[in-house]
C-alpha cells in the first residue's frame, strides 16, 4: 500500500491545503500580511467607489446613497 502524505497548515483556525511554503513559525506573520493586504484592497476599492460618477454607479446598479455608505465604512469593517 502506498504511503500518502497530505500537506496542511493551520493558520489561526483556518485550514489551508497544499500550502507547503507556510511553516508553523511563519503562519502568524503570513496571516498578518494577508490581513494588511485585504485592508489595503478594501481602502482602494472604497476610494474608487467614492470617486465614481453617478452614471458609472447607475451602470453598476448601485445608488449614490449606497455607494456613499459603503465608502464611509472603516477599512477594517467588511
Amino acid at each position: 500500500m502506498a504511503n500518502v502524505t497530505m500537506h496542511k497548515t493551520y493558520t489561526f483556525g483556518q485550514l489551508h491545503k497544499n500550502k507547503q511554503d507556510v511553516s508553523f513559525f511563519t503562519a502568524p506573520f503570513a496571516s498578518i500580511v494577508q490581513k494588511l493586504i485585504m485592508w489595503q484592497d478594501r481602502l482602494s476599492e472604497r476610494a474608487s467607489l467614492r470617486d465614481a460618477d453617478a452614471h458609472l454607479l447607475q451602470d453598476m446598479g448601485i445608488t449614490a446613497q449606497a455607494a456613499y455608505q459603503e465608502a464611509c465604512k472603516p477599512f477594517w469593517v467588511s
